[in-house]
């Protein structure tokens, strides 16, 4: 025999996905009219030219139903049980299978339990199967038959598990690293700056500030000592927003005042941007709006547009 009429030959007796579907077909057509022993005759035809779990599941659910028929209830579990083995998500038709049995089905698949392995890299990391809480890895217990959700790392990683009845389902996720969180104050940096005020309204004079700043990640301090018209100083505590548009820092603070000649003290508001020039200096701009006790020479309120540089060692 020539090797190509060989391989044909092979392929012929190892049937075809055709011959197993053919295989079902008549079995459910012996079903439905009632010629019980085809059914079984034709279930263990297509069992043995089968290898696909889902096709299998269904021929041993037509020989659960056949013994179901014949009253034969053993049997029928034994089937059924098999079948659930093969593929733990498979369903009967409840249109074309009684009520009955359908549920003796549900009921069996309800008591049937496989162990579930998990182990993740990192360990200790929480778990959940089908949104509820399942401890933390590494984790072994039994838990139902069926494909089920499993969550790694609170969100992190969700996949799907079956779990057939009497087996081990070996589950192992390698976590990705994740970015430390933040606090707000978190790598605090110490800078100076040097920035120029201008009254805009009304009429305040221009003057210089010289000052120090202690900024986190997205929390920030200064004090700035103010000469100019008046002598005084400045006490900030602000929110930014750090590379919020492309390599803009966004801020805005409460600001305290104390200004001599006479004595006076107020607050304010102030919001600007920061534009990083290098490692260690930026450039920023900013608007403050503050209020302060009126007197002979100074008005209650002011807007003062500021703008300087700030260095940073180490930056």
């Amino acid at each position: 025999m020539s090797v190509p009429l060989l391989v044909m030959s092979l392929l012929l007796a190892a049937g075809s996905p055709a011959d197993e579907h053919r295989e079902l077909d008549a079995a459910l057509e012996a079903l439905s009219e009632g010629d019980f022993e085809s059914v079984l005759s034709r279930v263990n035809a297509g069992l043995k030219k089968t290898r696909d779990e889902t096709d299998r599941a269904r021929l041993l659910l037509v020989r659960g139903e056949a013994y179901a028929a014949l009253r034969r209830y053993s049997q029928m579990e034994a089937a059924f049980a098999q079948a659930l083995e093969s593929d733990p998500d498979v369903r009967l038709e409840p249109e074309r299978v009684q009520p009955t049995v359908v549920a003796l089905f549900e009921r069996l698949r309800e008591r049937l339990r496989g162990e579930l392995a998990v182990e993740v890299d990192p360990s200790g990391a929480a778990l959940g199967l089908d949104g509820q809480p399942l401890g933390q890895a590494p984790w072994r217990g039994p838990v139902p038959i069926g494909t089920h959700t499993l969550d790694v790392g609170e969100g992190r990683t969700s996949l799907q598990v079956k779990v057939r009845p009497g087996r081990t389902e070996q589950v192992r996720v390698v976590l990705p690293p994740t970015a430390p969180k933040e606090a707000p104050w978190s790598g605090l940096a110490f800078s100076a700056q040097a920035r120029a005020a201008l009254g805009l309204s009304p009429l305040s004079g221009v003057g210089l500030e010289a000052g120090a700043r202690l900024a986190g990640t997205y929390v920030y301090g200064e004090l700035n000592a103010t000469v100019g018209s008046r002598f005084g100083a400045s006490a900030r505590l602000g929110a930014q927003a750090p590379r919020l548009v492309g390599p803009l820092t966004f801020f805005l603070s409460l600001d305290a005042y104390a200004l001599g000649g006479p004595f006076l003290f107020g607050g304010g508001l102030s919001a600007g941007a920061s534009l990083p020039l290098s490692s260690t200096f930026d450039l920023f701009v900013e608007v403050s709006g503050r209020l302060l006790p009126a007197s002979a020479s100074y008005s209650t309120t002011h807007l003062l547009g500021v703008t300087g540089l700030r260095f940073t060692p180490g930056g």
